[in-house]
């Protein structure tokens, strides 16, 4: 039986510490649904599945490039989160592939 396999994406905007300190590095997985890892390119400028895959899990943090590619791929969710005066807030949106 084949499962649709759902990635619930985060993006840290704004004035968050994440987004910050790595900003080549803002998209991180923050739930599956019927997958523990997934396969995204290791190097952006690759056709997808071309080159050197590498495997990716809830927490793991993403470039842009490989979240449009799972976003291409998969049933997938975004949410962005800031960071106000110590305070998070959260902006939800469906992505289409």
């Amino acid at each position: 039986m084949n499962k649709i396999v759902k990635v619930h994406l985060t993006r840290y905007v704004g004035e968050h510490p994440i987004a910050i300190n790595t900003p080549d590095r803002v998209y991180e997985i923050a739930e599956m649904e019927n997958a523990v890892v997934v396969n995204v390119n290791k190097q952006a400028k690759l056709e997808y599945g071309e080159g050197t895959q590498i495997e990716v899990s809830v927490g793991d943090r993403l470039s842009k490039q490989q979240a449009v590619q799972i976003a291409n791929t998969y049933e997938t969710t975004l949410i962005a989160i800031s960071s106000d005066n110590n305070t998070s807030t959260e902006h939800g949106s469906l992505l289409k592939g």
